[in-house]
């Protein structure tokens, strides 16, 4: 074989390998935002009120939840109704409240604020929102068995299992490597698309979307606590 003709070939062999080299964690999420309408759309929510039928394995079996999420700021609202039962709670920044299971308004226990807390930073929605935007305090890698994961300060804050179309089929935030699994994301609004369902592995927690607001006005009054009753 010719001296010249090695290189060539060494040539040839890398720039086949660069094509049939994997797709790069940047690339599964760029696959990801487009199969669920796309980075602009996700950018552009800055909040989102998810009103769900969730039935679980404990009493009540069927409640409706309905939870505000603000992407900007550190605060959410979640209502759950049922037979005999009505719940709001209610963390914004430093400040938080309750309505508890006998109608009482208090201060949500410490050990739920810092839980609340937790899931607040790893929520898929407003994960897939700092994606889009390209916050810089996130990074993206792979994880061993190909999920898409998202780091922030040197921890993973989640991760995504992605079928083959980009859409996730599985996710789950921080250390719980179980996670949910989802339906398809085909409840369209404001050009973002969310999962027709939403359950644990188990099936012990499971969640279908009835309806679902983007961007809607979030007065200071829908956080406030109540008045204690005279």
């Amino acid at each position: 074989m010719p001296r010249t003709a090695v290189p060539l070939l060494a040539a040839a062999f890398l720039c086949g390998a660069a094509h049939t080299a994997p797709p790069s964690a940047g690339a599964h999420a760029e696959r990801m935002l487009e199969a669920l309408g796309g980075r602009a759309a996700w950018a552009a929510a800055k909040n989102t009120v998810n009103d769900s039928q969730q039935n679980r394995a404990g009493e009540p079996a069927v409640v409706r939840a309905v939870i505000t999420m603000d992407f900007e700021r550190p605060r959410f609202r979640i209502e759950t109704t049922g037979p005999n039962l009505h719940l709001i709670r209610v963390i914004d920044g430093d400040r938080h409240w309750r309505l508890n299971r006998e109608g009482r308004i208090e201060p949500v226990p410490a050990d739920l604020v810092a839980e609340d807390r937790r899931w607040y930073e790893g929520h898929v929605y407003r994960t897939l929102h700092r994606i889009a935007r390209r916050d810089p305090a996130l990074g993206l890698a792979l994880g061993t068995d190909g999920r898409l994961e998202v780091h922030e300060a040197g921890k993973r804050v989640f991760w995504f299992k992605l079928d083959v179309r980009g859409e996730p089929y599985a996710f789950g935030a921080h250390d719980d490597d179980a996670g949910s699994v989802c339906g398809p994301w085909e409840y369209v609004k404001a050009g973002i698309r969310h999962p027709l369902w939403v359950s644990s592995r188990d099936g012990t927690w499971r969640a279908m979307i009835k309806s679902l607001e983007v961007n809607v006005p979030l007065p200071a009054s829908l956080f406030a606590q109540p008045a204690a009753p005279r």
